[in-house]
């Protein structure tokens, strides 16, 4: 059996890819351009090239496995890439055969976002429980759930796209058609786009000298900035923020009964500004006391959370780890 993992996080903006051992440790890593506008056979041959790139003076037998993690629609039973978000073209693409045609050792496909929960429970936060939910926030919202020890994968593949359940009827268009979505309520331009709006309608703030008044030039990072200096619209927004993701997770914590929630995504580095209300909407909406107490804690893993999930898909998928992922998880 093969000591190391080759671990890939297809993204809209990069490819990168890890030499992994069993442990998690990121050995040798590799990264580009995704260059998406040139074509998904462009994108392909970089995926190719960076697993290369980390494979540099590795036997194949030494390869336990290759985990791809991609955004969009994926079929993790057949590995097909059905729709990968922010990369025209590549649909329908059978990534799991054409690694494995590729670098003859076994390799298998998930979703980034499913995957990140994988990491986590593996790596990071989520270590020493059994059932968790993952959330990340950042320009989208998305996550995946942990059922004892396996991801939750629902009929198609496709569970877990937690930004996209409805937190309020009547709520803005949301970027997938819906209506009210948390997404469309309490991601990074969700943030934005509401201290644009009260800025717009008068609002007085510091925000503005951040940006030299250029409305368009703000985005969530300078929201919670302008927060964490006292800014009053700034507060606002994010306490709006807060409120829709603490509801969220009422949600969650009712349709999945987790040990823990953990959060990350480039949103969550706001940390307590979006925590604490989130914290006290679960105290007072979960339905039972022990629901009340669920641990909401922040993730761990960084931006490595994407490489590490693709090799824990490829550690549990092995056996290598004591409960393996199947369809009936």
């Amino acid at each position: 059996m093969g000591d190391y993992v080759v671990a890939v996080d297809l993204g809209g903006t990069q490819i990168r890819a890890a030499l992994c051992d069993r442990s998690g440790a990121l050995l040798r890593r590799a990264s580009t351009l995704t260059a998406a506008a040139e074509g998904p056979e462009r994108v392909i041959s970089r995926i190719e090239d960076s697993i290369n790139e980390v494979l540099a003076g590795v036997r194949g037998s030494q390869v336990l496995g290759i985990g791809l993690g991609a955004p969009g629609t994926v079929n993790p039973w057949t590995g097909v890439i059905t729709n990968a978000t922010n990369i025209p073209g590549l649909t329908d693409w059978p990534a799991r055969d054409y690694l494995v045609q590729r670098f003859k050792v076994p390799s298998f496909i998930g979703n980034d976002a499913n995957l990140a929960a994988l990491g986590e429970f593996r790596f990071g936060a989520g270590k020493g429980t059994e059932t968790l939910v993952y959330v990340t926030i950042s320009t989208g919202i998305g996550g995946g759930v942990i059922e004892r020890g396996r991801l939750y994968l629902g009929a198609r593949g496709w569970a877990a796209e937690l930004g996209h359940i409805i937190v309020e009827p009547d709520g803005p268009v949301c970027g997938c058609g819906g209506r009210g979505c948390l997404e469309a309520l309490a991601a990074g331009p969700a943030i934005a786009r509401e201290a644009r709006a009260r800025l717009r309608a008068g609002a007085s703030s510091s925000l503005l000298a951040m940006v030299d008044g250029r409305l368009d030039l703000i985005r969530s990072q300078e929201v919670v900035a302008a927060a964490r200096s006292g800014d009053c619209v700034a507060l606002e927004v994010m306490e709006r923020a807060a409120l829709y993701i603490g509801i969220g997770m009422v949600t969650f914590i009712h349709a999945f009964d987790p040990q823990k929630i953990i959060v990350g995504g480039g949103v969550s580095k706001a940390g307590d500004l979006l925590l604490s209300t989130a914290r006290a909407v679960v105290a007072e909406r979960a339905m039972t006391e022990e629901w009340k107490r669920t641990p909401i804690e922040l993730a761990q893993l960084g931006d490595d959370v994407g490489l590490l999930g693709a090799a824990a898909l490829v550690l549990t998928e092995s056996g290598s780890f004591s409960q393996k992922q199947d369809r009936s998880a």
